[in-house]
């Protein structure tokens, strides 16, 4: 079995030594290909340009207010809102704010002395006042 291996290495080898078979093998060992028209060819792996989002001229955004509350002193609130059109921020206010006054479409309803109870048409949201307090424990 090796002697027909060995044999037949020995004539491929007689059989490459012709001069044609000698160009291509450089060829493809140096890549000296000369390709022609290879502007008009397409890759099976191009990339595809990309697409520009299509933006609906009806679509709805929607305005959003976020109400952070800072702190509190003298029945009164001082509180951060946020406006958001959709996902961006339009606008930021500090402000201080009493009972009756109005945040978008909620109203202040009650002050007590760590939260802000605002009511909105079908609902009510508590914002509380986030400070961390110590809490000592006495030894008997």
């Amino acid at each position: 079995m090796k002697k027909f291996i060995i044999l037949g290495t020995l004539n491929l080898f007689l059989f490459a030594q012709n001069d044609i078979y000698l160009e291509y093998v450089n060829k493809l060992v140096n890549y000296n290909f000369v390709l022609k028209n290879i502007e008009n060819k397409n890759a099976p792996f191009e990339i595809k340009e990309k697409q520009n989002k299509v933006f609906n001229q009806f679509q709805k955004l929607e305005k959003k207010i976020k109400v952070k509350l800072i702190n509190i002193f003298n029945n009164q609130a001082y509180v951060k809102i946020i406006h958001y059109l959709g996902d961006q921020i339009t606008k930021v206010e500090k402000k201080w704010i009493k009972v009756g006054d109005k945040i978008g479409t909620c109203k202040v309803d009650r002050i007590t002395f760590d939260s802000l109870i605002l009511k909105c048409k079908h609902k009510t949201i508590t914002k509380t006042v986030n400070k961390k307090i110590i809490n000592i424990k006495e030894e008997r």
